[in-house]
């Protein structure tokens, strides 16, 4: 499934796609009306039917040239403004957003709509003929464009709608949000049992895998890499997760087994991963975390200085790990249907998450108390609801971070203590948080 949903994720990025099916369909539909009904059966009169085109075949090439000629002066302008919008996205929110903009579904209808409806213009053009009697020509075909041509003409208002809120930085963010928030939900498992615990290696060392290809890792297959190392007797560590570069070379997984493997284990390794030219969220939990991240960067570098877009991405990153943090991780030893561990998977831990989606923010702004207060309030809050354990002292741990940071920032007095006053009501809520849960469950 996971394999299914890394190529469904690069397919939804591609621009083209949805364009050339609407383009075909357009296609059809030209084709179909044209040899179904090519005009008005006899004795009708066209012309009590004020919808529906009545002229000869020389208006009906004329109004189809003119509409044509629209059609692509239109189509030209929505190519340019997303160009724009491209460039806007790339310089002010980053350059790995752009498949966010390519594979937004609206956009790709409007420039779906418009390909088509040029393509069944152009069809229905080719199909007049000056020698057209008044009953041969395709009064339905032509009626057909026409009305395509106006709903073009409320797609490009729709378009620039779309485009004038795509620049705004809040919605942007919103949306990365909400396909982080799916992604979790995806990757996370339900099962709030599973065994954690990295068991006792008892057999030997019996080789050493190398991938034998550079790039990032996008899907591991870890139920094939079980499957073979039940057939075998195996015990694979992988060393590498989903998110990770990898160099042709280099331990990437170990084999433990009583016997030499054969060549076939190795082969079975290799087909288990899915490597590409760039990072997938299909099996990388910090893939959006870090999207965010790059976003509130870019804000709070020195050529734009938006604390707020800054200030907005701490709190989609607060929403995400709060998620996180109340649900199991992804599961680091994978069993057979006996219970015998099978693999050793590097995964996600809560540490590496809240620094991914803290560290890097902390560190540009620490000049600005702003986004350094903001921080503090959403870590204070994540600790006060998120169960005690692993997840809440890597919080805590995070507010010792931000202390530090405020202590050798060059703030002026005043911030400094309102940052550090900040940090001491997060720690003394998460500490009164923990002997809340203490006392409910006794």
């Amino acid at each position: 499934m996971e394999r299914i949903r890394n190529v469904i994720i690069l397919l939804r990025g591609q621009l083209w796609i949805l364009p050339l099916i609407l383009s075909v369909l357009a296609l059809v539909l030209a084709y179909w009306v044209l040899a179904s009904a090519p005009s008005l059966p006899d004795g009708w009169d066209a012309g009590k039917l004020w919808w529906l085109y009545s002229g000869d075949a020389g208006s009906a090439r004329d109004l189809l040239s003119s509409l044509l000629s629209g059609l692509m002066t239109m189509f030209s302008l929505v190519i340019s403004v997303t160009f724009v919008i491209l460039t806007l996205a790339a310089n002010q929110l980053g350059p790995r957003l752009i498949p966010t903009f390519m594979g937004d579904r609206q956009i790709q209808t409007v420039l779906g709509l418009f390909l088509g409806t040029i393509l069944y213009v152009l069809v229905v053009l080719r199909s007049l003929d000056e020698t057209l009697g008044p009953n041969g020509v395709p009064h339905v075909a032509v009626t057909i464009g026409s009305a395509l041509t106006v709903v073009c003409l409320f797609a490009l208002l729709f378009y620039v709608h779309k485009v004038a809120r795509a620049i705004v930085a809040d919605n942007i963010i919103a949306q990365v949000a909400d396909d982080l928030h799916r992604a979790i939900r995806d990757m996370l498992p339900d099962d709030t049992t599973a065994d954690g615990t990295v068991p006792e290696v008892t057999l030997p060392r019996a080789c050493i895998v190398s991938l034998d290809r550079s790039g990032y890792i996008q899907v591991i297959d870890y139920d094939r890499l079980v499957a073979k190392a039940c057939q075998d007797n195996a015990l694979l560590k992988v060393k590498v997760r989903a998110g990770d570069f990898v160099l042709k070379g280099g331990e990437h997984v170990t084999v433990h087994a009583a016997r030499p493997p054969g060549h076939d284990v190795q082969e079975a390794i290799w087909s288990a991963f899915v490597i590409g030219e760039e990072r997938s969220p299909a099996q990388d939990l910090e893939f959006g975390l870090r999207q965010l991240v790059e976003i509130a960067l870019r804000a709070l570098s020195p050529g734009i200085n938006d604390p707020y877009t800054a200030i907005a991405v701490v709190d989609r990153l607060g929403a995400a790990l709060e998620e996180i943090l109340r649900c199991p991780l992804q599961p680091g030893v994978l069993r057979d249907a006996d219970g015998t561990a099978r693999v050793i998977a590097r995964r996600s831990d809560v540490q590496g998450l809240v620094d991914a989606a803290f560290d890097a923010i902390r560190q540009a702004a620490r000049d600005i108390p702003a986004v350094l207060i903001r921080m503090v309030d959403i870590l204070g809050q994540l600790a006060s609801v998120i169960h005690p354990g692993e997840a809440r002292d890597a919080v805590v741990r995070h507010l010792g971070r931000l202390a530090e940071t405020a202590e050798e920032a060059q703030l002026t007095p005043y911030d400094r203590k309102a940052v550090l006053v900040r940090i001491e009501r997060a720690r003394i809520a998460a500490t009164s948080g923990a002997k809340e849960d203490n006392v409910h469950v006794l």
